[in-house]
């Protein structure tokens, strides 16, 4: 086991709203790493931050979303974030990418007990190494500091270069990609909408459908006729898949 030779006991708190969830980390850690001792359980944003700022643990197992709030919420009242964090999460598009683009790692629901030994022996290595947590830092600081972010856009003719927030949505149109703009401004580049998945998804953006992304912030209200279709505040209709429906719907519920 990774972490055997580990000098003092690892500290761990679990923060999720689910019982379900809070036992089976518990257990899972029980079967594989007997050195890492959970020293609280909170399923709550204000439980989770009294847990960490009195116990001071080595390792965090957070959820996405908990009670009155979210991972967010407790990430930015914290006073000291010197511990190793692994989210615990339901599928989000969204959240994932926001996650991925820090490098924090991240388990999914329902919990697979391989992806989740490998993702404590990746915590146990780096506090082996005694790296220093500045992925958390770097999350926070790329959602709140998302409105500054920069996208370069070439075509034929010009550079774009353009704030995040100044899209309001992009079209895929086979191997071409058009952003649209709140000035009324359209810029067609010969780039597929793939190119640009990670960044816009992990910067307030959703994709409900394979040839679209849009900005959350122009969204208006869901028409749930005919399949489901996302209604900007310029009454532009984008149509939601199947597929992608429920995602869709989750995300906009935590807003």
């Amino acid at each position: 086991m990774v972490g055997n030779n580990i000098e003092k006991m690892i500290n761990a708190v679990i923060i999720e709203d689910e019982l379900c969830f809070r036992e089976m980390i518990q257990i899972l850690l029980g079967d594989y790493f007997p050195d890492i001792k959970v020293v609280a359980q909170a399923e709550s944003v204000d439980e989770a931050i009294q847990a960490i700022e009195e116990q001071k643990p080595d390792l965090v197992f957070l959820d996405i979303e908990i009670k009155g709030g979210n991972c967010f919420h407790v990430l930015q009242k914290l006073k000291n974030r010197d511990f190793k964090l692994i989210f615990i999460t339901a599928y989000n598009e969204f959240a994932i990418q926001a996650i991925k683009f820090s490098a924090i790692d991240y388990i999914l629901k329902p919990i697979n007990e391989f992806e989740f030994k490998a993702g404590v022996e990746k915590a146990l290595q780096e506090i082996d190494r005694n790296e220093k947590p500045s992925p958390l830092d770097n999350l926070l600081a790329s959602r709140d500091g998302k409105r500054n972010k920069k996208l370069v856009l070439r075509t034929t003719q010009s550079i774009h270069v353009l704030n995040i927030d100044e899209i309001i949505r992009c079209e895929a149109d086979n191997a071409y990609t058009t952003f649209f703009l709140d000035s009324g401004e359209k810029i067609m580049v010969s780039k597929g909408l793939c190119n640009y998945n990670e960044l816009l998804l992990g910067n307030g953006f959703v994709s409900p459908h394979q040839s679209h992304l849009v900005n959350l912030n122009y969204i208006k209200k869901i028409d749930k006729s005919d399949g489901g279709f996302i209604i900007l505040k310029d009454n532009t209709q984008i149509p939601i898949s199947v597929r992608r429906k429920q995602d869709v719907l989750n995300i906009l519920n935590k807003l």
